[in-house]
């Protein structure tokens, strides 16, 4: 009698963990997205807030907050929630890059880690009249006249750590980093001779350089010179990898979720099987396709190995950039 009274207390707790397993959401989710809405975290955050809706993962309400301001404001706010399983980080490698260069005293070990999704790319950029017409002229000459070319970046970001990283893949070449800001204003300082060289993502490059119809466009006064991709991107395979052209540079960016420390495992889990299953919809892989992003889905192990081995190739990189 012992023995069954004992296997159905068994049997009864582990409905009920299943069922408490399953019972989240039982209210809207938040992504809180540390930076002005249209930027690309933004964009990334609206297509799986789409595909989730349309394709009801979530059985709730997923709720975009944008958090204007330096991006270390939204990323506190969410390290310092509550850690109830209701409110998340999306947020890239910049978050790296602030922790490294000692612009903020938190980093991504304060988080509990949910999950990486998508990836993007950065390929150099010079004017076409620029006689620069391949990576190796472009840093022979950051060599023989070091500290001469403009290179517009926003400082301390994704592309000043670009720009950094390229520079050290040629011995004495130095770029001079002046603050631009994002990619199209990067675009526009290039094109307006106010800089001399930039990076810019996969997708700006295909808007400011392509048709709508896949062909170039004639009136375009930039140029690409590699991608700092794995492989090729394929809507631009002309260009060849840094890799492939002798450089150790690669350089690419996933977008990561993150919920504060402490978040009830179940809740953890429970988003990240929202967002792997959102990776596989139309509307995500459509929006994959049109900004040249590579897919991604990493959680687990798997995505701590992903955080660790980031941090010990990005931590001396960004504190070079601090120091420009």
């Amino acid at each position: 009698m012992k023995k069954l009274l004992g296997a159905g207390v068994a049997i009864l707790a582990l409905i009920a963990g299943h069922a408490a397993q399953a019972a989240w959401p039982e209210k809207p989710v938040k992504v809180i997205v540390p930076f002005k809405a249209g930027g690309t975290s933004d964009q990334v955050a609206r297509a799986f807030q789409q595909a989730i809706e349309a394709n009801d993962l979530l059985g709730q309400p997923l709720t975009i907050v944008n958090v204007g301001g330096h991006f270390s404001i939204g990323s506190r706010q969410v390290m310092e929630a509550e850690p109830d399983g209701y409110t998340f980080l999306l947020v890239h490698i910049a978050l790296m890059g602030g922790q490294a260069g000692g612009m903020f005293d938190f980093g991504y070990r304060d988080f509990a880690p949910v999950a990486a999704t998508g990836q993007f790319c950065v390929l150099p950029v010079v004017r076409k009249d620029s006689g620069i017409d391949s990576v190796d002229d472009l840093l022979k000459k950051a060599a023989e006249e070091p500290d001469t070319l403009l290179f517009g970046a926003n400082l301390g970001a994704i592309n000043h750590m670009a720009g950094i990283m390229l520079q050290n893949s040629e011995p004495d070449a130095k770029f001079r980093f002046v603050q631009i800001g994002g990619g199209t204003a990067n675009f526009t300082a290039l094109t307006g001779a106010q800089t001399n060289v930039s990076v810019l993502s996969g997708a700006e490059v295909l808007n400011f350089t392509r048709m709508p119809d896949g062909s170039d466009n004639p009136e375009s006064q930039i140029k690409a010179l590699a991608y700092t991709g794995p492989e090729r991107l394929e809507k631009l395979p002309e260009l060849p990898t840094l890799k492939e052209l002798g450089r150790d540079v690669e350089f690419c960016i996933d977008s990561w979720w993150f919920a504060p420390k402490d978040t009830p495992q179940e809740a953890i889990d429970g988003m990240a099987a929202v967002l792997e299953k959102a990776s596989a919809t139309e509307q995500v892989k459509g929006f994959y396709e049109a900004q040249a992003f590579a897919p991604l889905f990493l959680k687990g192990e798997e995505l701590k190995k992903s955080l660790d081995d980031t941090w010990t190739a990005i931590e001396p990189v960004a504190k070079q950039a601090a120091q420009k």
